[in-house]
C-alpha cells in the first residue's frame, strides 16, 4: 500500500490511515476542511486539520449507530481487515476497554459482533437495493473503491478519495443514522456539503484524467442502518455541481491566502444584525393574514369553518 504521496496522481490501493494523516508534500486541503472553511472560519479547519492543529484524539464515545454505519462503509468498499471485532456484550469490562482501545491504537475500527451482523445485514440489503436502482456495479469490485486523489494548483495540494469509481460514474456512500427517503436525499448535497464534495471530486479527476472532463456522473448512495435497511441513490445534479464548484473555489482562495500568509483568523470582530429567513417571514405572514380574514367573517361562518 501507499503510504506518501510525492507527485499529483490517482491512487488505487492507498493505506487508509495514512490518507487522513495526510500524506501530500505539505499540508493539503480535503472536503471535509473546504467545508469548515466555508461554514465556520479558519481558525476551525487549522483546528481540525492533522498537520496544522492540536492531534486528534482517536477514541470517541462508542455508538452503536455510528460504529454499524462505520463498518458497513468499511465492508461495501473491501477494508474489513480494518475492522477489530469485539466478542463482549458491551465495552464495559476492564478486557473489552482494553481490546478497545489497542484497536484504536493501531488504527483499526473497533466493533461489537452484535453491530457487526447488523452491518453485514446492511450490506447483503445495499447489494439488492443498488441492483434493483439500476446500480448494480457499484461496490461490487473493491479495486474500484477508495480511489484516492492528490493534485497540485499553483502551489498548494488538494486531496480527496472517492468511494468508488466504476467507469465514469462517481459513488459516495453515506450510511449511518440518516433518513434517506427520497425527498430528504434529494435535498442533501446542498444542505449537507455534498455539492463541495462532489465538485472536488470533478475539479481533481478533471486535473489527473482530463479527456473525460465533463462527461462523469457524481451519485451518493445514502442508506439507513436499522431495518429495512432503505436506500435512495442521488445524482448530483448539474444546479448542485455548479453551486458546489463556486462553493469549492472560494474555499480555495481562503486556503491559499492562509497557508501563504500563515495567519488563520476566527470569525470578524463586528456585530451582526438578525435578519428572518425569507421562508420563516412567509410563513407568519401567511398565518397573519389567516388570522384576519378569520376576524372578519360572520362568528356563525367561523362555526362552521365557512
Amino acid at each position: 500500500m501507499t503510504r506518501q504521496i510525492t507527485r499529483p496522481g490517482i491512487y488505487q490501493d492507498f493505506d487508509v490511515a495514512a490518507y487522513f494523516a495526510d500524506p501530500c508534500p505539505q499540508p493539503s486541503l480535503s472536503q471535509s476542511i473546504a467545508k469548515l472553511l466555508i461554514d465556520r472560519s479558519p481558525a476551525h479547519a487549522h483546528l481540525a486539520h492533522r498537520r496544522l492543529g492540536k492531534p486528534i484524539d482517536e477514541e470517541e464515545d462508542y455508538k452503536p449507530a455510528t460504529a454499524i454505519g462505520n463498518a458497513a462503509h468499511a465492508l461495501a468498499t473491501g477494508r474489513s481487515r480494518d475492522l477489530a471485532i469485539g466478542e463482549w456484550a458491551d465495552w464495559r469490562t476492564k478486557e473489552a476497554k482494553t481490546f478497545k482501545a489497542s484497536a484504536h491504537d493501531s488504527g483499526h475500527l473497533p466493533i461489537l459482533r452484535k453491530h457487526l451482523t447488523s452491518a453485514e445485514e446492511v450490506v447483503r440489503a445495499m447489494g439488492r437495493q443498488l441492483a434493483a436502482a439500476g446500480h448494480a456495479q457499484a461496490f461490487a469490485k473493491s479495486d474500484q473503491c477508495e480511489v484516492v486523489l492528490a493534485w497540485e494548483e499553483d502551489g498548494i495540494w488538494l486531496r480527496t478519495m472517492i468511494d468508488c469509481v466504476v467507469g465514469l460514474g462517481i459513488y459516495d456512500l453515506k450510511t449511518g443514522g440518516l433518513n434517506c427517503a427520497p425527498h430528504l436525499m434529494a435535498e442533501r448535497p446542498s444542505t449537507e456539503g455534498w455539492d463541495i464534495q462532489a465538485a472536488m471530486f470533478a475539479r481533481g479527476l478533471d486535473r489527473l484524467d482530463p479527456e473525460n472532463a465533463g462527461r462523469r456522473r457524481f451519485f451518493f448512495v445514502g442508506q439507513e442502518n436499522k431495518e429495512p435497511y432503505a436506500l435512495t441513490v442521488v445524482q448530483t445534479g448539474e444546479a448542485d455541481l455548479t453551486l458546489g464548484a463556486k462553493k469549492l473555489e472560494h474555499a480555495i482562495g481562503i486556503w491559499r491566502q492562509c497557508i501563504t500568509s500563515g495567519q488563520w483568523p476566527a470569525y470578524p470582530a463586528e456585530t451582526v444584525m438578525s435578519h428572518p429567513r425569507g421562508w420563516t417571514e412567509t410563513q407568519w405572514l401567511e398565518r397573519e393574514m389567516d388570522h384576519a380574514a378569520r376576524r372578519h367573517k360572520p362568528a356563525a361562518d367561523q362555526l362552521m369553518g365557512g
